[in-house]
């Protein structure tokens, strides 16, 4: 009887590494929590947004800044944002905007 114990327990031991599991979605996987309100254009160093994935329904609009290199998300309704996507904005040409897939 012990002999065969031993056998089931080193077959299951050995067939752990070929079994593949799949996660378990939590919720949702958003990057941004809360919007600021407000942000300083000049104090931009790049513009990220990403779209609409599996794990996120919304767009998100995340900026760093130049001095810190913090990264703050934003609404995409503020006025800075909407210039900036929109590239008629001369001052701010020099800020990229970086499309993620």
């Amino acid at each position: 009887m012990d002999s065969k114990c031993a056998v089931i327990m080193c077959v299951l031991l050995l067939s752990t590494p070929l079994i593949q599991g799949f996660a378990i979605p939590r919720g949702r996987r958003c990057l941004c929590r809360t919007l600021a309100k407000q942000v300083n254009a000049m104090a931009l160093a790049q513009l990220d947004v990403y779209p609409r994935s599996a794990q996120c329904e919304n767009t998100e609009y995340i900026v760093t800044l130049k001095r810190s290199g913090e990264t703050k998300c934003v609404s995409p309704a503020l006025m800075e944002i909407k210039a900036l996507l929109s590239g008629k904005n001369r001052f701010l040409k020099h800020i990229p905007v970086i499309r993620h897939p």
